[in-house]
Order: C-alpha cells, then sequence, then structure tokens
C-alpha cells in the first residue's frame, strides 16, 4: 500500500486506554504514514474543550510526543489541496450531501499528495475520487 494520511479518529484512537488493536496492527505495520495541519487543528481544539487536569495534561503530552515523531511529515495546505478540497465540497453540495470544511481539506490534502485516507468514517468520504482505508477494518 503507498503513504496513507491518517484522519483525527486515527490518532484519538491511540489516547484511548485500550486502543483497538487493528488501529495499533495498522499503525505499526505501516512505516509512510502522514498527518495533515487540518488533523492537528482538529486535536488541539478537542484537547482545549477538555477541563484543566490531569487528563487534559496526559493526552497533551502524549499527543506532542506522537506528533513529534512525525518531523517532516506534516503536511499543511497548499494551492492543490485547498483546489481539491472545494472540488470535493461542490461535488457533495450537487449530490445533496454537506462535506465538513475539516473533512474535505483533509481529503484534498490526501489528493492531492497521492496518499490513503485511513479513517474510521469511511461512509463520510466515499463518494470521492479517494482512495480509503479503515484501520479498524483491515486484516
Amino acid at each position: 500500500m503507498r503513504g496513507c494520511l491518517l484522519d483525527t479518529n486515527v490518532i484519538s484512537e491511540l489516547t484511548r486506554t485500550a486502543p483497538a488493536p487493528p488501529v495499533v496492527a495498522f499503525l505499526s505495520g505501516h512505516d509512510d504514514l502522514w498527518l495533515s495541519t487540518i488533523v492537528l487543528h482538529e486535536l488541539e481544539f478537542g484537547l482545549r474543550l477538555l477541563p484543566l487536569g490531569q487528563r487534559r495534561d496526559r493526552l497533551r503530552g502524549a499527543l506532542s510526543e506522537f506528533i513529534a515523531g512525525y518531523g517532516e511529515r506534516v503536511l499543511t495546505l497548499e494551492k492543490m489541496g485547498a483546489e481539491w478540497a472545494a472540488h470535493f465540497r461542490a461535488q457533495a453540495h450537487r449530490a445533496g450531501r454537506v462535506l465538513d470544511l475539516g473533512d474535505a481539506l483533509i481529503a484534498g490534502t490526501a489528493k492531492a499528495h497521492d496518499l490513503v485516507l485511513a479513517t474510521r468514517t469511511v461512509s463520510d468520504f466515499e463518494s470521492l475520487d479517494l482512495d480509503l482505508v479503515n484501520p479498524w477494518e483491515t486484516p
């Protein structure tokens, strides 16, 4: 399989006390994994919604350590990704569906960099011209 862009729900799974074994196996079995700054925004937003305290501090530390391991494999939104995101949102709109802006930007980033999008919510993206994988269902 070619490289994968990780959706927010994949990374969030790792913060659980007992992450789903298929997700852990998926991440351990792939070395060409990427993050998007849009996903980093969603993670940071989620952290800021939590009350101050030990849980928030623990999650921030764990996520910071995880993200630091990606170094140069964090993708920013560039022109081509923004154009693909607009294409995907317009396509969904014409079909009578709403594609969340964050999801569109993540999908556009994956498409612009020819990456498979790894997500649990495949149904949010399956009508798009995008390769998808669900780490919860991979063998």
